[in-house]
């Protein structure tokens, strides 16, 4: 199938169980990791300033860029990516961000699936198959990835796996470092928005406002969860995942449609155009063997302008 995720090669391999329990368990280990760090991170935190993330966009722009082989093929990526962010943000949307991501990451990989199903997956559950010293060390790498991305503007899971990615060739390790990376990612930017008032993603801006006494019980409903998820998720992911894979093409084509609802209800029809738009670019990345994180640039180029101008 083309341009395979280390997740989609896990569950074609049969591993599905196996992949469900390393995500749990990276997550769960990220958020204790998290809770542990605090106290470094809330000296580190207060000390950012806006000049430090510009400097940053600019070195992370070139790493992500000079990184790859097909150095142009990059570089025409990145900047026509940036170039449709620049105009999305001009646009009079609701949410220009939904359109924009969903149309250059979501929707590519399920037209992909959906042209391109596999002929028998296996959804059976299994045990992890990684050493907890070994899940330990990469989780902490994530966690740490995390850390970065609650701090650092346009610095996602996906272009901290991509560093991480320099440390290991193994899918489970990989995968491993962006479970732990999103996790660790939500828990900081909670520390950060109670320390600075700064909001690193949306869920932070929907949350508003959290002081720093109310940490110790947010964190702990985090670890609450955690243990809850760790007990229940295996079971349901694999009575979800017997569904999704019995009518694989139709529950693709359910998302999609749904996906497609969404973005009316937010935008209206000039969002189902830059959705549209997205999607066409999103094609383009797996084809000219570039990382599909270069599409970040939707974010990071305009920032860039904005700054210099």
């Amino acid at each position: 199938m083309p341009s395979l995720l280390p997740s989609h090669r896990m569950v074609l391999q049969g591993r599905f169980g196996e992949l469900v329990r390393l995500s749990v368990t990276a997550s769960t280990l990220a958020v204790i990791l998290a809770i542990l760090a605090y106290p470094l991170y809330a000296r580190v935190a207060p000390l950012y300033r806006f000049e430090i993330g510009v400097i940053f966009i600019v070195f992370l722009s070139l790493f992500l860029i000079l990184s790859q082989r097909n150095k142009i093929g990059a570089t025409v990526i990145f900047l026509l990516s940036g170039f449709l962010g620049y105009i999305a943000f001009g646009m009079p949307l609701r949410d220009p961000f939904y359109p924009l991501f969903t149309g250059l990451f979501a929707l590519p990989l399920l037209v992909e699936a959906y042209l391109n199903p596999p002929k028998e997956v296996k959804v059976s559950d299994g045990e992890l198959t990684v050493g907890f010293k070994r899940l330990l060390k990469f989780s902490a790498l994530g966690t740490f990835f995390g850390a970065l991305a609650s701090l650092l503007p346009t610095l996602t899971a996906g272009q901290a796996s991509l560093l991480g990615s320099k440390f290991t060739r193994d899918d489970r390790d990989y995968l491993t470092i962006i479970y732990s990376t999103n996790t660790a990612a939500y828990a900081f930017s909670l520390a950060n928005l109670a320390l600075t008032g700064k909001t690193r993603n949306g869920v932070m801006v929907a949350i508003g406002e959290v002081s720093v006494n109310e940490l110790p019980f947010l964190y702990s409903l985090g670890l609450s969860a955690a243990m809850l998820v760790i007990v229940f998720a295996p079971r349901l992911a694999i009575l979800m995942g017997k569904v999704a894979f019995k009518w694989y093409r139709q529950s693709i084509l359910s998302i999609m449609v749904f996906l497609f609802v969404l973005g009316f209800v937010y935008n209206g029809l000039p969002g189902i155009f830059l959705m549209l738009s997205a999607t066409f670019l999103g094609f383009l990345a797996p084809r000219w063997n570039v990382f599909r994180v270069t599409y970040m640039g939707v974010l990071m180029l305009p920032v860039l302008v904005e700054s210099i101008i």
